[in-house]
């Protein structure tokens, strides 16, 4: 049935589109003249294997500049529709969601990828972004091109080109609770063919989260990291560059507090043992780009490596209950090989090769204390130690096809598919130590493998110039998995999950680029979605499969510019996810429930006024205001416990020396009360505060 109300909604966006290119077709004169008035440039997708105009290509897509000064992947998730990235509490992990989408533990369901380098685990997602050049979202399964970890869609981060001609910039921040950033970028040229991009950065904050017990902070926080970007002109045909980056972390965390469900209130946090989380990030890549003849060719090599530990008071109170240590620490090396068609033609096409070897050891220690032993969780103080190997080697084959004027002009067929295999290894030991006589260590291998296509079938229609409607069908898909924590055998792995994703939408630029805008209709059918849940016993985490799920909505996105001067960007997102076929065992029905960390509406608003004063020494003042809006969400699947909409407004005033900026800003400005994570285990309910109100200045100087 959902297919009738897909043809009527696409109807009425065609319909709204004509609307629109009607005012466009009376409004393009007005546009020439005034002063202050500026264009808005039709929005270009790098990230797309056959990058181009949004308008030409099937997919629902976003754009940040470096003009919005994003930091972090949380700051991206304010800005676009259906996309959800809540405060876990530490840089362990950064579960994403996009359109119902994505995964709290293990490997992420969105994917990621920083200068053409693949992230492929939980806790490198969330790194400082020092020297952003532009941030786009692909919305929607990518995993024809892409692969692995993009069956809910795909963030790429991008640094300037050493050819940018972008000039060195040193930036000083300070804000409340302790605040300070440091950051400096510069541009080396060694000659006419060699540049380089160097980005290094420093950041802390004492916290913003008092943990009773200690009397200090629970989340203070310090990082540090640079990156450098080298780029060659070896010949007219061949472009070669190597990209580094590496980030250190340390960092209290998880000011989470027992939440009481009967009072709805938190004592606020106050547990016994202090917790952190630190880590070392190093990724590289060497990249090759050849242009021979009507055809280009592209290689990325990459390496990542990864350490960190973890040590955490899992019971968040002032009991001596449980106490965990883990540590994690990977290598990965991959190779893709791209080749692509200049597109000169009515036909284009793209192909290439991927593969990765992946190592991932896990060390988790677990301790019982004595209360424990009182509440007769266990008999004596003991710990429960666990480790775990798992390699995983992965290649895959992809090829995609484009046809203009695909059986009547202004049409253009996408099509595309992908041979995805991947096989994952893993050795697995866990034994207890205690006073008393305990059983022998455990231990055992195992092995899974998955083959998959993935197919994509896209047709774009030209409905003017710079606007275009599509409609996709697409496969989403992520490999099955061991996990690393489990207390039945039943429990030790999860199988892969499924989806076919349709989508129609339109976009289009109108009333002389004045306005950009993109609309979509979404519907998933999935089956076999890997659910987040608790152990057995309430220590720990684990995946398991549900049966069945639907994800459906809709977007909206436009960026104007009304009058002269004035910048206004909006967003909106509803998402309707629910289980249709989910029973954790034979006795709990959760079939119907909404499916956790997925908000039914996000939206946005910035608005941003430009204000020339006519002084030599201040050029200009610019004024910018910023709602972000996020709808219910349940916490659990049982949907016991939700956050209710809440929104949070943002502002600052950056004023424009010429050489150097002072950007005043702040963040929350209305003092939203609100839950910025949430979960359950050991029987309690525990939360985390949304960030206070905080404000600060930062100076930008340009060398």
């Amino acid at each position: 049935m959902f297919y009738r109300y897909f043809i009527l909604y696409f109807g009425i966006l065609c319909i709204f589109h004509n609307i629109l290119s009607a005012g466009n077709k009376r409004e393009t004169p007005d546009t020439i003249g005034i002063p202050g008035m500026q264009l808005l440039e039709a929005v270009e997708i790098m990230a797309m294997r056959e990058s181009g105009r949004l308008s030409t290509l099937p997919v629902s897509a976003s754009v940040i500049d470096r003009d919005y000064q994003i930091h972090s992947i949380q700051e991206v998730g304010t800005m676009i529709p259906n996309l959800f990235v809540p405060d876990y509490g530490s840089r362990l992990t950064s579960p994403v969601y996009i359109r119902g989408v994505g995964s709290r533990i293990n490997a992420p369901s969105v994917g990621l990828y920083v200068d053409d380098i693949p992230y492929f685990e939980k806790s490198v997602y969330d790194f400082d972004l020092i020297n952003i050049e532009r941030i786009e979202v692909l919305r929607g399964p990518q995993g024809t091109l892409y692969g692995r970890n993009t069956m809910g869609g795909l963030i790429k981060v991008y640094s300037p080109s050493p050819f940018s001609g972008q000039e060195g910039i040193m930036e000083l921040t300070g804000g409340s609770s302790g605040f300070l950033n440091t950051t400096l970028s510069h541009n080396f040229t060694f000659s006419d063919k060699t540049s380089a991009t160097f980005s290094a950065g420093f950041k802390r904050h004492d916290g913003y989260f008092e943990n009773a017990y200690t009397g200090v902070n629970a989340d203070e926080h310090l990082s540090s990291g640079g990156r450098v970007r080298l780029a060659s002109q070896v010949t007219s045909s061949l472009l070669l560059e190597f990209v580094s980056h590496y980030e250190y972390l340390d960092q209290g965390g998880y000011p989470y507090a027992v939440y009481d469900m009967e009072t709805g209130s938190s004592p606020g946090v106050n547990y016994n043992q202090p917790s952190s989380y630190s880590r070392h990030i190093l990724s590289n890549a060497l990249v090759a780009n050849y242009q021979l003849n009507r055809t280009s060719v592209r290689s990325v090599t990459a390496y990542q490596y990864f350490s960190d530990k973890q040590a955490i008071d899992q019971d968040f109170t002032a009991l001596d209950l449980v106490f965990a240590t883990q540590e994690q620490l990977q290598h990965m090396v991959s190779q893709e090989l791209t080749i692509r068609g200049d597109n000169s033609s009515d036909y284009s096409w793209v192909t290439g090769i991927f593969g990765f070897i992946q190592t991932l050891g896990n060390e988790l220690d677990i301790e019982f204390g004595q209360d424990a032993v009182n509440m007769q969780l266990v008999p004596v103080p003991l710990s429960r130690i666990q480790g775990s190997d798992i390699r995983t080697m992965a290649m895959a084959v992809f090829h995609q096809s484009g046809l203009d004027d695909f059986l009547f002009p202004g049409l253009t067929l996408k099509a595309g598919l992908r041979l995805d295999y991947e096989k994952s290894e893993l050795d697995h030991v866990s034994y207890m130590e205690a006073e008393m006589q305990m059983p022998p260590p455990e231990s055992f291998a195992s092995d899974l493998s998955f083959i998959k296509l993935l197919p994509r079938v896209g047709l774009v229609y030209n409905l003017s110039e710079g606007s275009g409607a599509f409609a996709t069908l697409t496969r989403g898909y992520k490999t099955g998995g061991f996990n690393v924590v489990f207390e039945r055998e039943e429990d030790r792995s999860f199988k892969p999950e499924h989806s076919w994703n349709y989508e129609f939408g339109i976009k289009g630029n109108v009333f002389g680029s004045r306005l950009n805008y993109q609309a979509s209709l979404f519907y998933i059918d999935w089956k076999d979605q890997q659910i987040y849940q608790m152990l057995p016993s309430g220590q720990g985490s684990m995946l398991s499969n549900a049966g069945s799920s639907v994800s459906k909505g809709f977007e909206l996105e436009a960026h104007a510019i009304p009058f002269a001067n004035w910048q206004v960007r909006a967003s909106y997102g509803y998402t309707h996810a629910r289980f249709t076929d989910n029973m954790p065992d034979q006795q709990t029905d959760l079939s119907g429930n909404f499916i956790p960390y997925v908000p039914r509406h996000t939206l946005h608003t910035d608005f941003r006024y430009r204000l020339e004063t006519g002084f030599e020494r201040m050029k200009e003042v610019i004024f910018s205001l910023a709602v972000h809006g996020v709808g219910r969400h349940y916490w659990d699947q049982e949907n016991t416990f939700y956050q209710s909409w809440y929104s949070r407004i943002d502002g600052g005033i950056d004023l424009d020396f010429g050489q150097f900026k002072i950007d005043l800003w702040a963040r929350n400005i209305n003092s939203a009360d609100y839950h910025a994570f949430s979960f359950s285990a050991l029987g309690n309910y525990y939360v985390q505060k949304g960030r206070p109100f905080t404000f600060g200045l930062t100076v930008r100087y340009r060398i």
